[in-house]
């Protein structure tokens, strides 16, 4: 009698172990859930955010988000040209082809708009993606879809990706291939190592941050699960291996900088047809003094911003959830927290020695992984919940999820949405009204600058206006590849490739020369101002 006892009590003790609302020990964590509902689970969520980037993106042109390079890339696509350092030549690529596939399918359209709707699609990727990726990092339960979709959403409405997902900007591209970076540490390499290669390629091409987060890539392969106990030196040699080799391939896509810049078009960053102006470009050299240049008095302001970026991407609430599935990761699954400090740490302290104004957009990474910390911390609060609310727990935390993301939101709308932003349109077509033919116009803020070469050079505006127009900027002529570059495009006009003042002597009573902005190398009773411009006015 008493063994029957035993042996009923061993079998409701097992039957309560697989339990789909039970958490499975933590080295089950990683199985993967049926492919159906995962796919109909990403593709669901990445489409509830691109319909929200949609309803709030950009209309055209925009300065907004610290936005100001989408005219100069814009402005690169179409001339096929060399953006900024370090000239991001897979992105060119991309938004030249994808430009050119829009004006076949949309003629009409506008063409930052165009840009801006890149963006949104490889926000929308990404979120995809973080959703597929975030089951390998929780316990076996039937609510990991569940937690997923909240990290995907969390992800998808944060206010730093969504601010990137709606302009022209390399950022939203980053994040794509951060995330499948993520997503080919923790579940591609079981599949196939070649996998590996594939984000780092693409990352080197674009943008060089993506290396800062190899180290944690690297711990994962050396030591996760992938193979079981990480002794298998000879498969974590071999995946090493692939992603050298992504890193070479990715290098190899750099030969795009030299041979457009042969073609001396009129962005030409570098001029890079030579060893020295492709090491200035690709190395950013023009940037390096803003690297570590944080002063140490403003080292805690900068924490202190740093900080305040986080906090605003999932809302306190949602932070001490995160954190708490960062503590679940150090109870239960070392592995995921090593790889969690190494992912985040690199790009945090680059983040926080970058002097510039728009250094927190390198937070990306860090919110990425801040989602699946989230993911994780709701998994533990309903098991945490479990036991005295039953199958009522997950779909209650997960209302509470949802209507915190939609409070969040709406709260966040009126700050980052742009469907009415059309300040930078409005420059350019007020420009187009002054400028006369022939005009010389002289700026040096990123807006103004960038502003006028779309106008110019990408969707016409400017040029049709003021036929035989010459943008030059300021603050360019420090560099002697700028110099170089105005001399071969413009032969014929005197001082161009000198300097500014000498630009001005020669062409004063010749040509008709503006200023976007004023500036100290010229006196204002020498600017007349015309709106949105300054004429110059030379002496007798």
């Amino acid at each position: 009698m008493t063994r029957d006892i035993d042996n009923r009590r061993g079998r409701r003790a097992a039957a309560a172990s697989v339990s789909p609302n039970s958490a499975a020990p933590p080295e089950a964590a990683g199985a993967a859930p049926p492919r159906l509902p995962l796919v109909a689970t990403a593709a669901g969520v990445a489409t509830a955010v691109f319909v929200l980037y949609m309803a709030s993106l950009a209309p055209g042109l925009t300065w907004a988000h610290d936005g100001a390079d989408g005219g100069e890339l814009l402005a690169a696509a179409m001339t096929n040209g060399v953006p900024h350092p370090p000239g991001y030549p897979l992105y060119i690529l991309l938004l030249r082809g994808w430009l050119g596939a829009l004006q076949w399918v949309s003629p009409a359209s506008d063409l930052a708009w165009r840009g801006n709707l890149l963006s949104a699609l490889a926000a929308a990727v990404a979120v995809a993606l973080t959703v597929a990726t975030i089951p390998a990092v929780l316990p076996v339960t039937s609510r990991r879809l569940l937690w997923a979709a909240m990290g995907g959403l969390a992800l998808g409405l944060s206010p730093l990706l969504w601010s990137q997902a709606i302009i022209t900007e390399v950022y939203a591209l980053h994040m794509l291939f951060v995330a499948l970076l993520g997503w080919a540490t923790l579940i591609g390499a079981r599949r196939a190592l070649w996998w590996l290669a594939v984000p780092v390629a693409l990352g080197v091409a674009h943008h060089l941050t993506l290396l800062l987060l190899l180290p944690a890539t690297l711990y994962y392969v050396w030591r996760d699960g992938v193979w079981g106990d990480g002794k298998n030196t000879r498969r974590a040699t071999a995946a090493i291996l692939w992603m050298g080799l992504g890193m070479a391939v990715g290098a190899l896509i750099y030969l795009r900088i030299p041979l457009a810049a042969r073609q001396i078009p009129p962005i030409n960053w570098g001029y890079a047809d030579s060893w020295e102006g492709f090491w200035w470009l690709v190395s950013g050299a023009a940037y390096r003094a803003n690297l570590f240049a944080t002063p140490p008095s403003s080292i805690l302001q900068q924490l202190g911003a740093m900080g305040v970026t986080l906090v605003r991407q999932l809302t306190p609430v949602g932070l001490i959830v995160a954190i708490i599935g960062l503590a679940a990761w150090d109870q239960q699954q070392p592995r995921l927290r090593n790889f969690a400090l190494l992912w985040i740490t690199p790009i945090s302290i680059y983040a926080i020695g970058y002097y510039t104004r728009d250094s927190y957009i390198y937070l990306l990474p860090v919110t990425w992984m801040l989602t699946l910390w989230l993911a994780a911390g709701l998994a533990q609060v309903e098991a945490w919940l479990q036991p005295r609310g039953g199958r009522r727990v997950a779909p209650a935390v997960a209302a509470l999820c949802v209507a915190g993301l939609a409070a969040a939101t709406v709260f966040n709308w009126p700050s980052v949405a742009l469907r009415n932003d059309h300040a930078a349109t409005d420059f350019v077509r007020a420009a187009a009204t002054v400028l006369e033919p022939d005009s010389i116009v002289i700026s040096r803020s990123d807006a103004e600058t960038f502003g006028l070469w779309y106008g110019t050079w990408a969707d016409g505006t400017l040029e049709q206006a003021a036929p035989n127009l010459l943008p030059v900027n300021d603050a360019l002529y420090q560099f002697v590849w700028y110099k170089r570059l105005q001399n071969d495009l413009n032969p014929d006009v005197a001082g161009v490739g000198e300097s500014i003042d000498a630009l001005i002597a020669g062409n004063a009573g010749q040509r008709p020369i503006y200023f976007a902005e004023e500036l100290p190398i010229v006196p204002a009773v020498m600017l007349e101002e015309t709106p949105p411009l300054w004429r110059y006015l030379p002496g007798d």
